[in-house]
């Protein structure tokens, strides 16, 4: 397990689309991926993936979300424009005007452009927007230079899934750093990945399901439906985690315990991690969130599980262009991986 492995594995996961609901793309690359292991892979008709490593010992379900946040078209209008929402926590000034790719019903990508519209002028809705407030999705549209019936002719409606461009989310290094959008959580999936690759053959104390979950981002749908089916005893997420005003963390190498999200963790759980991360040399930061939200805390709330933690990557920029430290990919993969191998 390298660097050079896990970006470049980062970055092929980034290629993929997959808004909430709309995860063809990247279920194939996962798939794959999973099933060149010897674990007994599967994935359910809500769109959860598993990889299964049969063993004696607690069920164990270690999640990270495969969606990412977007737009959802709500109307074709006859100029060749198309009304748009957000679908997951998606921020019209995160974005900017630029390129996003539509996914048509006829299984193309259709190249549009975010737009906000024309400024030079002092009468209208524009200027006031610009002098007063913030974007709102209700003032964006997107530009496709097609008549509404050749929108329709390729399966563009309402319901329609929109993300940013694949040339948008092209990893960018600075220094220690990357940057994307997604990055939320295709690191997530990056380490589930490589842990799997580690662990489908080793004898561990436990009965270990790795899933990549589906609709994270439209209210922890994919992780609460896998727990019903799973049962686990433990519930394990891997996200990435911001740094914010008021919470203790800063951007470096070093992964992200969340004693606390809408409900809080196992205290236990989460001390065995801090411990673990010390003695792998990197250390661990603990933090306590007042507005975050991962599959183990969905799965938590839900009562389906009877330990949960979350732990995972500092990133800046959320649910924007995002922004990490590379080595936190490895470092929360191999905190992962010893503490499976200590679970009991």
């Amino acid at each position: 397990m390298t660097r050079e492995i896990a970006l470049n594995l980062l970055q092929e996961l980034l290629n993929c689309h997959a808004p909430p609901g709309d995860e063809a793309e990247i279920d194939k690359l996962i798939l794959s991926e999973f099933k060149q292991t010897s674990a007994e892979v599967s994935q359910d008709g809500a769109g959860n993936i598993y990889a299964h490593i049969a063993g004696d010992g607690p069920r164990v379900m270690v999640a990270a979300h495969k969606d990412e946040i977007g737009m959802v078209i709500t109307n074709l209008h006859d100029n060749g424009r198309l009304a748009v929402q957000n679908i997951g926590g998606s921020i019209p000034w995160k974005y900017g005007e630029g390129a996003v790719d539509i996914l048509c019903g006829d299984g193309t990508i259709l190249r549009a452009i975010l737009s906000v519209g024309g400024v030079h002028t002092l009468t209208g809705p524009v200027p006031e927007l610009i002098n007063n407030r913030a974007l709102k999705w209700d003032d964006m549209t997107l530009f496709t230079g097609l008549s509404k019936s050749e929108m329709i002719a390729k399966g563009i409606h309402a319901g329609t899934r929109a993300v940013v461009a694949r040339e948008r989310k092209q990893l960018q290094h600075i220094g220690d750093f990357i940057a994307s959008y997604a990055l939320d959580n295709r690191m997530g999936v990056v380490s589930i990945i490589l842990a799997l690759r580690q662990l489908h053959d080793a004898k561990l104390p436990l009965d270990l399901t790795i899933v990549a979950t589906t609709q994270e981002e439209v209210g922890l749908i994919g992780a609460t439906y896998a727990a019903q089916v799973l049962h686990p005893d433990i519930a394990i997420a891997l996200d990435t985690s911001p740094v914010v005003h008021g919470v203790p963390a800063v951007m470096d190498e070093r992964p992200i315990i969340w004693y606390k999200e809408a409900v809080y963790h196992n205290k236990a759980e989460c001390d065995a991690l801090l411990r673990i991360a010390d003695e792998l040399g990197f250390g661990a930061q603990p933090i306590l969130y007042n507005r975050a939200a991962s599959d183990a805390g969905g799965i938590k709330r839900a009562g389906l599980a009877s330990r949960t933690v979350a732990f995972g990557y500092p990133r800046d920029n959320s649910h924007g262009y995002e922004i990490a430290h590379q080595d936190c990919l490895l470092n929360v993969t191999q905190l992962l991986v010893e503490y499976l191998k200590q679970l009991s």
